[in-house]
């Protein structure tokens, strides 16, 4: 293109063939570039995801430990508490035996005797027995025995307690059918139901020398 007047050819290199080529490929180049890296932010590693499941991990994990500490406290705590209730029950239990020994021996040890005696009241049918006599002499027998006061040691029963009694050497002697040992404790035991047939016996021979004495009175009165 030429002006009037001028001797220079003026041509835009924006409208030139040339020009317009190289705008055009530095624009395809711009966009090359521009999805390229947006290739690589779409391949590149999500810091903020890696970051959150981080921090999701740990959170599992602490949870996890702290579930597992929990759970060796629970356990623990339990397996004391058991521990301690057995204890506890074997100290009762043994409380128990010991007061149960403790009532035996202060009751003279009757419980065996007293089952004795319960089963020689109930077998007093007259079925059961052989060679029945009558006692003779009773007053005799009772003189001889030694009722006597005592005071249980303290390992036997109550020791602030009185009892009336006998003891099982001496009665022995006057009623040794009477008088027997107790296998568990080796002790010696008496069976009290033999004194109470003496006892109904000697008032009757009493009752009997009262009777007398007052007819000889009455008749020496006369």
């Amino acid at each position: 293109m030429r002006f009037a007047g001028s001797a220079v050819d003026f041509t835009p290199q924006s409208l030139s063939a040339a020009g317009s080529s190289s705008n055009y490929s530095s624009a395809a180049g711009n966009v090359d570039l521009n999805e390229g890296f947006g290739a690589m932010r779409s391949k590149a590693p999500r810091y903020d995801q890696i970051a959150g499941t981080a921090m999701q991990t740990e959170s599992a994990e602490k949870q996890a430990a702290m579930k597992a500490e929990a759970d060796v406290m629970s356990n623990s705590i339990a397996a004391f508490g058991q521990t301690k209730g057995a204890a506890l029950q074997a100290e009762a239990a043994m409380y128990a035996a010991d007061k149960q020994a403790e009532a035996a021996k202060s009751s003279g040890m009757m419980g065996a005797i007293g089952s004795i005696g319960s089963a020689l009241i109930g077998l007093s049918d007259k079925t059961t027995k052989d060679e029945i006599t009558p006692i003779e002499t009773a007053l005799e027998k009772l003189r001889e025995l030694k009722p006597v006061t005592f005071y249980y040691k303290p390992e036997y029963g109550d020791p602030t307690r009185m009892h009336h009694g006998f003891v099982a050497q001496e009665f022995q002697k006057v009623l040794p059918a009477a008088t027997y040992q107790d296998d568990k404790t080796g002790k010696l035991c008496i069976d009290p139901m033999d004194v109470i047939g003496l006892l109904v016996r000697g008032n009757q021979e009493l009752q009997a020398r009262v009777s007398r004495l007052e007819a000889k009175a009455a008749l020496a009165a006369v």
